[in-house]
């Protein structure tokens, strides 16, 4: 009996050595979608493109693969069934749901887990997703976000925060024009702060270029003749879009620069910049609207 006692023990303490080895090294997370999913999203890897056309060869298949990799393509899947996907300069905003324990749909495509990795503090998952207009599905590996954001509505792509982007159906009202501006900045005003949560070396606006000019020492405006076209084209038409330019531009005086109170920190100056900003315009909408209404007459 005591013999047999013995081997259990040995048995245990073996099984439980064991375990902790392999937990020190690279680990399968075989959690749910639904415990794990939600977070920032950057494709690192095309696994294999198409991987259900038998027909295309090899080659064809690498050199789409490198194409929809150097296009990139990032995914934000919020708490709250909101997504924001941003594929080459294309962003899309929409609501996510669960097909399954392992299936998800967003938008028009559907995206399987396949497994999740934990390699130290980085979590990846191997997912494989499927478009329904082209009907083709492609295996992907995506990288989370290390660091996640105090509250997610801050997210600079969370969907509130890019209303600007929503192209209108009609002309707008001075007051519509005046809400996109301040959207605008609002989203601007977040990927500044985000980057200061998340102790980000550099700050990108590429997919969020604008009027907005920042610097090291302040917040400025681009020249007139440099605007980029594509958030002209988020308006109804070039004349509402420069309303929204020369409005800007009347906050920031005859320099055309708010400077910092400097901390040090251009980051953290400049979000607070633009938050001030962003109250001011809220809260006097009405003189906001009372200088574009100038500008018509």
């Amino acid at each position: 009996m005591k013999i047999k006692y013995l081997l259990l023990v040995f048995v245990i303490f073996f099984s439980s050595c064991n375990s902790t080895e392999k937990s020190d090294k690279n680990t399968t997370i075989e959690k749910s979608g639904k415990d794990t999913i939600v977070g920032s999203w950057t494709l690192s890897e095309v696994i294999n493109y198409d991987k259900a056309n038998l027909d295309m060869d090899n080659q064809t298949k690498a050199t789409l693969a490198n194409e929809m990799l150097s296009k990139g393509l990032m995914l934000y899947f919020y708490p709250d069934s909101s997504y924001t996907v941003i594929e080459d300069d294309n962003i899309k905003n929409g609501e996510w749901s669960y097909l399954n324990e392992k299936e998800v749909k967003y938008g028009n495509n559907k995206l399987k887990i396949e497994h999740f990795d934990q390699e130290g503090t980085m979590r990846s998952m191997l997912v494989t997703i499927r478009n329904e207009n082209d009907a083709v599905a492609s295996e992907l590996k995506l990288v989370e976000e290390l660091e996640k954001l105090e509250n997610y509505k801050e997210d600079p792509f969370y969907v509130a925060n890019n209303k600007w982007r929503q192209r209108p159906l009609e002309k707008e009202t001075n007051a519509e024009i005046v809400s996109r501006l301040a959207n605008y900045i609002l989203h601007n005003a977040y990927l500044l702060k985000s980057a200061y949560e998340r102790n980000d070396v550099t700050v990108t606006f590429k997919h969020s270029q604008g009027i907005i000019k920042v610097f090291k020492g302040g917040i400025g405006v681009v020249k007139e003749n440099r605007i980029n076209e594509t958030w002209k084209s988020y308006f109804y038409d070039e004349e509402d879009a420069m309303k929204a330019y020369y409005l800007y531009n009347s906050y920031l005086g005859k320099q055309g620069v708010i400077r910092a109170t400097s901390t040090r920190d251009w980051v953290k100056d400049n979000y607070e910049i633009l938050m001030k900003l962003y109250s001011k315009i809220q809260k006097r909408k009405g003189d906001a609207i009372e200088v574009l209404n100038k500008q018509n007459s």
